[in-house]
């Protein structure tokens, strides 16, 4: 993989060719991408530069696992919050550093326990969910997979 890698910047670079690149490894698209464009069901519903997209979500993205009702949490300085299939808490803050202590002081006001706690700064993946209400996953960047599938319902 870092060869065909190493080949789009080549060619970027030496040749000023543009490439089209279609991927679900949002890693890659960061790498090789000058701009880049999210599709969902065959639609463009985002274009942008990386950080362009990121700021789409906003500076931070906090993770939480709680202990109790998870939708009792929003605050007025949670940009946006999502509860995830896996029982994490997603939230879109402006600064987790200062969001933080705050998160802790209203889930010990609720009566809800910290159970665990992460946050960086956007990916795109984090993007991704942001727009579509999913994560992508690892079937998805199997195209084989997904046209056997509708292969399947055509037949």
């Amino acid at each position: 993989m870092a060869h065909i890698w190493d080949y789009i910047r080549t060619m970027k670079r030496e040749k000023g060719v543009t490439i089209f690149l279609t991927t679900h490894y949002m890693d890659e698209t960061e790498l090789l991408a000058d701009r880049i464009a999210i599709m969902e069901g065959g639609r463009i519903i985002a274009e942008g530069t990386a950080e362009e997209l990121k700021r789409l979500v906003g500076n931070d993205v906090i993770y939480l696992r709680l202990e109790g009702r998870a939708e009792c949490l929003e605050a007025d300085f949670v940009k946006g919050f999502r509860v995830l299939p896996d029982g994490r808490i997603r939230l879109d803050v402006n600064n987790a550093a200062e969001a933080l202590p705050k998160l802790f002081e209203v889930a010990k006001e609720m009566n809800l326990r910290i159970t665990g706690v992460t946050y960086h700064r956007p990916t795109l993946n984090d993007v991704f969910l942001h727009l579509t209400g999913r994560e992508i996953r690892d079937e998805e960047g199997n195209p084989l997979k997904g046209i056997m599938r509708r292969w399947g319902r055509l037949r």
